[in-house]
């Protein structure tokens, strides 16, 4: 009887071990969530806004003024002046607006000429039906417009290119003649660089 017991008792701590080692080993640690790694989108590759490059006016247009008023046989007594608008040939689209309000200041400081100022200018043209954005700019119609201010000359200026990075502006600007019509002088981009460019030849000829 007493080994059926022991039988028992032994069986029992036999069970109760196998249970033991059956059981969950509870693990009180905390998983983190997996994080999301955003990659970049392939060959997408962002580029900086370009900032268009100021067209410095003052400092192209100043040379023409200077050596034009400077070398004109405007012998009329009537030294007023109409600044023409800009005859545009260069198949760009140019902010002529800026171009005359520096040719303004240009010829008015030169104190050769008295300047027709803008508002005169552009009731003139209303009187002769002429638009205030005239794309068909001719010396004809130039001419006509200062004989109804009573100019005695126009400033005429012609764009055929405008400046870049890699090459100047091609321009021409004339003395005009408001009672004869006549060209009374004339200067142009190829005159103005023609002295830095025989400065450059020499210099290369005297390395050779």
């Amino acid at each position: 009887m007493k080994q059926i017991k022991r039988l028992l008792a032994t069986s029992a701590m036999i069970c109760l071990l196998a249970g033991c080692q059956l059981l969950p080993d509870n693990d009180n640690s905390e998983t983190n969530p997996p994080i999301d790694v955003v990659q970049p989108p392939e060959g997408v590759i962002e580029t900086p806004p370009v900032i268009a490059k100021k067209t410095e006016w003052d400092t192209i247009l100043s040379p023409f003024v200077n050596k034009l008023l400077h070398s004109s046989s405007a012998n009329d007594a009537n030294k007023v002046i109409l600044i023409s608008d800009i005859q545009n040939r260069s198949g760009d689209y140019i902010a002529t607006s800026q171009i005359d309000e520096v040719l303004h200041l240009l010829v008015s400081k030169e104190n050769t000429f008295s300047v027709v100022d803008s508002k005169s200018v552009n009731q003139a043209k209303q009187a002769l039906g002429i638009s205030s954005d005239d794309k068909l700019v001719s010396r004809g119609k130039m001419i006509g417009l200062a004989k109804s201010i009573n100019a005695g000359y126009v400033l005429f200026t012609t764009i055929y290119k405008m400046p870049s990075e890699d090459n100047d502006a091609n321009i021409s600007m004339e003395l005009l003649s408001t009672q004869s019509g006549e060209i009374l002088q004339r200067v142009t981009s190829k005159e103005l660089t023609a002295p830095s460019q025989v400065s450059v030849d020499t210099a290369k000829e005297a390395t050779e």
